[in-house]
């Protein structure tokens, strides 16, 4: 079974229209630098924003920068400090691991501190897609289960995907919207089943993916390498120091920094290796192309 090579984002985006919009015209680095600034939006009362944003108090802003980037944002508040930063900790763990998602960021604007969430123009839900048989959504999603399960993120269901048509008709997928998220729990709050390849979750009627679980059953580990090789050169020392940038706000940031990066650790050897114990390393019709090398292509696209 033939699939993309989905490790090569910048191939499979294709459009350098795009490639600004994921944020992926960046390296890892740059990335991080920029989102953790102030004052690199600015409030622009212009800009339209969906009616779902408008009643929730945002509003829009665009970057500073001039690139013409649309993101909504709105003051923070209650809980919005702990939630916003962890989110934006999943956010760049997806950019990490190759997978195209909408970033959320606390920033200050004029001095005042904002919830910002990058919106994602001239796009379709995924609810009202074939993605069960369309197989470039199908191969997508399938690998976002990966990110989801290790973030302990159980609210996957198809309103927090949206997809985004480059010039060449592929429908690329893009998961937004990371607040129910948890990274610090230190228990499994999702496990997988004994008997047959699937999940069991705390949060019963919370979806971890849109599709079955046996839909991951179609593809072998080669397929699902594309996604875990990048989780696995994940390095406590990487993931605490990412963490301790991120988590500015944070009064406790040495000791939640340390304790998210030891819950990912766990968590990706867990899911690394409960996929390697379910899933086919090679199809039995033998037309499913080895990934043994799929981890170099790193260093091709973001060098580090």
């Amino acid at each position: 079974m033939k699939h993309y090579d989905y490790t090569d984002v910048r191939g499979f985006v294709h459009d350098d229209e795009l490639k600004k919009l994921l944020c992926i015209d960046r390296g890892f680095d740059e990335l991080l630098g920029y989102l953790l600034e102030d004052d690199f939006l600015s409030i622009d009362q212009s800009v339209g924003i969906p009616f779902f944003a408008a009643t929730r108090d945002y509003v829009g802003a665009v970057e500073s920068d001039g690139s013409g980037s649309v993101w909504i944002v709105k003051p923070l508040s209650g809980d919005d400090v702990p939630k916003t930063e962890l989110a934006t900790g999943c956010f760049l763990l997806d950019f990490y691991t190759r997978t195209m998602s909408a970033p959320m960021v606390i920033t200050r604007i004029d001095g005042a501190p904002y919830k910002a969430t990058k919106l994602i123009l001239r796009a379709e839900q995924l609810t009202g897609a074939d993605y069960t048989e369309i197989r470039q959504l199908k191969e997508q999603l399938l690998l976002d289960v990966i990110n989801r399960w290790i973030y302990f993120d159980e609210d996957r269901n198809p309103n927090n995907y949206m997809i985004k048509y480059n010039s060449r008709n592929d429908q690329i997928v893009i998961a937004i919207d990371f607040l129910n998220a948890d990274l610090l729990s230190e228990e499994l709050k999702v496990v997988g089943t004994n008997k047959k390849f699937g999940w069991e979750r705390r949060a019963k009627t919370r979806y971890l993916t849109p599709l079955a679980c046996a839909t991951c059953l179609e593809y072998d580990i080669g397929f699902f390498d594309m996604r875990l090789s990048f989780f696995r050169r994940l390095e406590f020392p990487f993931l605490k120091k990412l963490f301790l940038e991120i988590l500015r706000h944070n009064p406790d940031r040495e000791s939640t920094s340390k304790r998210v990066a030891d819950n990912l650790l766990k968590r990706i050897e867990y899911v690394d290796g409960y996929f390697r114990s379910r899933i086919a390393s090679e199809k039995k019709d033998g037309s499913q192309k080895k990934y043994r090398e799929m981890g170099k292509a790193f260093t091709r696209f973001y060098g580090n």
